[in-house]
């Protein structure tokens, strides 16, 4: 099968320039002027006045996620939630892996993983979650047997929450093993102390309104924790990737440790950039839709977060999509409504895993922040060479899988619950207007979404996605900076 994309300017992470796409059978063969190959038996895709980018890398969702309490679970599933990122230009994501109860992490990831190729219509990973239990029972021989067999990755280790916050002793084990395994640590940094002390001050006063969760998040709790996580990984040599950084104080903490040579890296999530707590401490009840951990903070914090993002220090941009709804559906159980009038029971997340690359566009190449090559650095590149996808996604290179968008920079359109395809009842991007959108989708070669809808069939044809990274040698104590 061979298709040629024509007239469109390539964007890569460093250059745009004019040039024509040969794919043969779901790869890129060539990059250059079609009039040197022989075109006979070739699908044209016409690209004119449009820009040719990389599918967009997600690594950061929960589809299908149950959570802790166990009441409920996210309403997009694998089904629902890879076509939604379908029409937003995502062709690759990578979820997570949780195990129950009584159930080893090796086999939650195989049920898992069985379950999405099943469901996805996009290309798809995961990262496995280590479990508090982990220094006392064989959940790392498990996590380095997903590592050598599967191609996982990277593992998932959490600083907060009752159920999931792992010690100081779990991390640095966590972290030494990564290195020898090539696996990047990836870390929810909040500091699970001064969290569960700031909510049991509001709890004890009653002051749970549905706004409120911001409080029960201070920055400093998120702050103490990046530096914690950044010191903890190169006492071992370790990389550690910080995930969804929301507040000014930890990107500050990010470029710090980054300025003086640690191995961090970072990424943000567009609701932390465009979307405010002043925009919804006023709703009542519909405030808990705004509900996600770290909280979405005041706008003050944005301009940090931009600043990061502009100098390098935020390497990737995810969404951490957790799709519920505010109002009750019959196949569902009770979603955030759970939480009117108290936050602490409402389930934490904010759909936005078709926005992100749209609202990106907005709010960073069509304001004048970022040019198209940083937004595609940010929402593949780097996503790509981090977590192990380099050479086979997002590039624009021969031999790469033919993930393509056919960017639209002048296909202005207006975002929310009418036209997304989360099952999500709501959106935090409701109402906002988009300059720029995907006219055509691509993944593997194969067309997967037109003009923000998707084409029939798709599900169940995302592939599993084998991971590589290079182990990190050990270095001696007295060796590492810092010491």
């Amino acid at each position: 099968m061979r298709s040629a994309f024509l007239h469109g300017d390539v964007v890569t992470a460093s250059a745009r320039f004019r040039a024509d796409l040969l794919v043969v059978d779901g790869v890129i063969a060539a990059i250059g002027d079609s009039a040197e190959w022989d075109l006979a038996d070739t699908e044209i895709v016409d690209a004119t006045d449009c820009l040719l980018l990389p599918g967009g890398i997600d690594t950061h969702t929960h589809l299908e996620h149950r959570v802790a309490s166990g009441h409920t679970r996210t309403a997009d599933d694998f089904e629902s939630g890879t076509i939604a990122a379908a029409c937003g230009g995502t062709t690759s994501i990578i979820d997570f892996v949780r195990a129950p109860a009584g159930v080893g992490i090796y086999d939650a990831f195989i049920e898992r993983r069985a379950r999405a190729d099943e469901a996805s219509a996009v290309d798809f990973s995961f990262h496995p979650i280590v479990p508090p239990t982990a220094a006392d029972d064989d959940s790392f021989d498990q996590l380095v047997r997903l590592a050598r067999e599967e191609g996982v990755a990277s593992w998932k280790f959490f600083m907060a929450y009752p159920g999931s916050m792992v010690t100081d002793d779990v991390l640095l084990r966590g972290f030494a093993l990564g290195r020898e395994e090539g696996v990047l640590p990836i870390v929810h940094a909040e500091n699970g102390h001064l969290v569960a002390d700031a909510i049991q001050q509001l709890v004890s006063t009653d002051d749970v309104a549905e706004h409120r969760h911001l409080a029960a998040h201070p920055a400093i709790a998120e702050e103490e924790a990046v530096n914690r996580a950044v010191l903890l990984a190169e006492r071992v040599g370790s990389d550690v990737f910080i995930v969804h950084v929301s507040a000014g104080a930890a990107a500050r903490e990010v470029a710090r440790h980054r300025a003086r040579g640690a191995r961090v890296f970072a990424e943000t999530c567009p609701q932390y950039l465009t979307v405010a707590y002043e925009d919804y401490r006023d709703l009542g009840f519909p405030a808990v839709g705004y509900i996600c951990s770290p909280p979405i903070r005041e706008r003050s914090n944005q301009a940090d977060l931009w600043d990061a993002i502009e100098r390098g220090v935020i390497d990737t941009i995810g969404t951490d999509h957790a799709a519920f709804t505010l109002e009750h559906q019959d196949d569902l159980p009770p979603q955030k409504a759970s939480g009117r009038g108290n936050f602490t029971a409402a389930p934490n997340g904010v759909p936005g895993i078709e926005e992100r690359l749209m609202v990106m566009w907005e709010a960073g190449v069509a304001s004048g922040r970022l040019s198209p090559e940083r937004f595609v650095e940010i929402t593949a590149t780097a996503p790509a060479r981090l977590f192990g996808l380099e050479g086979r996604k997002g590039a624009l290179v021969p031999g790469a899988d033919a993930d393509i968008l056919v960017w639209d920079p002048a296909a202005a359109r207006t975002l929310g619950v009418a036209t997304a395809h989360s099952r999500s009842d709501y959106s935090v991007y409701e109402g906002m207007t988009v300059s720029g959108s995907p006219r055509l989708v691509f993944s593997r070669g194969e067309l997967i979404a037109e003009n923000g809808e998707p084409v029939d069939g798709i599900a169940g044809r995302g592939t599993y996605l084998r991971r590589k990274r290079e182990a990190l040698p050990a270095l001696p104590i007295t060796e590492r900076k810092g010491n």
